[in-house]
């Protein structure tokens, strides 16, 4: 019977937060990228970060429903 893979353990990210301007632990991401055109028969695609005018933005706590950061609050 094989044995069960181990999950290797990856460090959390800390970054600044968008929304209260504290370094934590990243929770949530944000991700804008340019609208550029589909190839589906394209093997390979770069990474999100490598597509010229992509920006991401981290925060440390999730949005509420009326779009506001719950994180805001606090700051």
């Amino acid at each position: 019977m094989p044995r069960m893979q181990k999950r290797p353990e990856v460090e959390t990210i800390r970054r600044k937060c968008v929304a209260c301007g504290k370094i934590k632990e990243v929770k949530y991401k944000e991700w804008s990228i340019p609208p550029t055109k589909f190839n589906p028969n394209k093997g390979t695609s770069p990474n999100r970060i490598d597509i010229p005018g992509a920006s991401v933005k981290y925060y440390c706590c999730f949005k509420n429903d009326d779009g506001t950061m719950e994180c805001e609050y606090s700051a």
